[in-house]
């Protein structure tokens, strides 16, 4: 083989190697932007449903003030299980919003792998034909 031509095949690997790991930070950058989004849903999930918690305790409060009825055994029971309902509705919609978070930050450290692999792949590609290379450049 000419000393052109391992050189090339050689710039090739690593070009290659330098093109995949770019890609792959791209991956990464965009995962750890929706892995942000993600967590800033759960954050916000959790606050509107804990908001609307205290909008719907306020209106039961208020019909039972409006009704001249005394909190008792009975209401006091209503309104404890209808907070336990609403908390566990709101921990599992704040659990799945997570859950994207923690997918997107997965994604995001696989494409970071990636990039450190496309790199070193094309190092090792380049190998054999720089080797070639050196042994052409030595002689016979």
């Amino acid at each position: 083989m000419e000393p052109v031509s391992l050189a090339l095949t050689a710039g090739q690997a690593v070009a290659g190697g330098i093109a995949g790991a770019q890609k792959a930070k791209g991956e990464q950058m965009r995962a750890e932007a929706n892995a942000y989004i993600g967590r800033t849903r759960a954050i916000q999930t959790e606050a509107t449903e804990l908001e609307n918690l205290g909008a719907e305790m306020g209106s039961m409060r208020a019909a039972l003030a409006a009704n001249e009825q005394r909190p008792g055994v009975g209401t006091l029971e209503v309104v404890r299980e209808l907070r336990r309902v609403r908390d566990r509705e709101r921990r599992i919609k704040a659990g799945n919003e997570m859950q994207s978070y923690y997918d997107w930050r997965t994604q995001a450290n696989n494409a970071k792998s990636k990039a450190s692999s496309s790199l070193i792949l094309g190092g090792l590609k380049a190998g054999p034909s720089l080797f070639d290379l050196y042994e052409y450049s030595r002689g016979p």
